[in-house]
């Protein structure tokens, strides 16, 4: 099943916070079709809290730290017909292989990154217990 970018990214937002979930207040920001999130860090408890905008799918610094966060390892290659595609591997602790994503892309490789990054990490989110959002 294909997910949405909605989904993709609440998915993956899911799985970037998951330790963190008693700090951290997320919501899907319809305007700005991202993510919206208040880190107990950042709030001041007097209706002052700063709120920050997370879309790795559009950001690369959202994307590498997602990647980093989750061991999300990267890679770009040329299959046999000469496409040009990103792949990642999500690694255990154990190092085995438990997932890959792959994308075609034709020249994009950052924002092809970028998107398999997202996907892999929604995968890990979505394999998490309920009421872990």
């Amino acid at each position: 099943m294909v997910m949405s970018d909605r989904e993709l990214l609440e998915f993956a937002a899911k799985a970037n916070w998951f330790s963190e979930l008693d700090d951290v207040s997320i919501r899907w920001g319809d305007t700005d079709q991202c993510i919206l999130y208040i880190h107990a860090d950042n709030q001041d408890h007097n209706g002052l809290d700063r709120e920050y905008r997370w879309n790795p799918l559009e950001d690369d610094g959202d994307a590498l730290r997602l990647a980093v966060k989750l061991d999300i390892g990267m890679t770009s290659k040329k299959n046999h017909a000469y496409e040009k595609y990103t792949s990642v591997a999500v690694f255990n602790e154990g190092q085995s292989r438990i997932t890959e994503k792959h994308k075609l892309h034709s020249g994009d490789a950052e924002k092809a990154t970028r998107y398999v990054i997202v996907r892999a990490a929604a995968d890990i989110g979505k394999s998490m217990p309920e009421g872990s959002q």
